[in-house]
């Protein structure tokens, strides 16, 4: 079976992937997480966490999937060249990617949401600030539209790519998990 990478990084909010997490462990799947360094980082929550292998290390080969969690403050992660690179090669090998809260920004740094539907905790107010434009985000549900239930399954999928605000960690959990054939237990996440 091949195993989930999670990317690690400075403020990543872990909440957001317990459920991934805890499913993943259900089915016995791996779970490898990747940082740019090994040294412990202080996640959103306060706790210190470590990563396990350098994202240089990576051979996507043998990876199915890629878990990215919101921060914080992604704006270090965000901008750094080898994390893109890291991540562009689960775009490019067209692994299943959940982006969820402000990792969306990940993806969006790439190119890869453009004409596609998607969920970030973050208004488009604010990526306007970051040099994107309208057409780039014309089909973004942003964290106030979430909150009103535009997106009552509070996760989108296009194509390989699941995202979703904080709050809907639940579900976007779930559908990474359908999306991956694993035993889903709704019940055991108040499902």
């Amino acid at each position: 079976m091949k195993k989930t990478a999670v990317f690690l990084y400075d403020t990543c909010c872990l909440f957001e992937l317990t459920v991934a997490l805890e499913m993943l462990s259900m089915a016995n799947k791996e779970v490898v997480y990747f940082g740019k360094s090994l040294e412990p980082i202080r996640s959103e929550e306060g706790m210190l966490i470590k990563p396990d292998h350098f994202i240089q290390d990576l051979n996507v080969d043998d990876f199915d999937s890629l878990l990215l969690t919101g921060a914080s403050d992604a704006k270090e992660a965000v901008e750094d060249p080898e994390v893109l690179e890291f991540i562009a090669k689960f775009v490019e090998a067209k692994r299943l990617i959940g982006a969820i809260s402000i990792a969306p920004m990940f993806l969006l740094k790439l190119g890869v949401l453009k004409r596609k539907p998607f969920m970030m905790g973050v208004e488009k107010m604010h990526l306007y600030e970051e040099g994107f434009s309208e057409k780039d985000l014309e089909h973004m549900v942003g964290w106030k539209d979430a909150c009103e239930g535009k997106v009552p399954e509070k996760f989108l999928k296009s194509e390989n790519i699941i995202t979703s605000v904080a709050f809907g960690f639940r579900q976007w959990a779930t559908a990474i998990g359908k999306e991956l054939g694993l035993p889903l237990y709704p019940k055991s996440f108040d499902l």
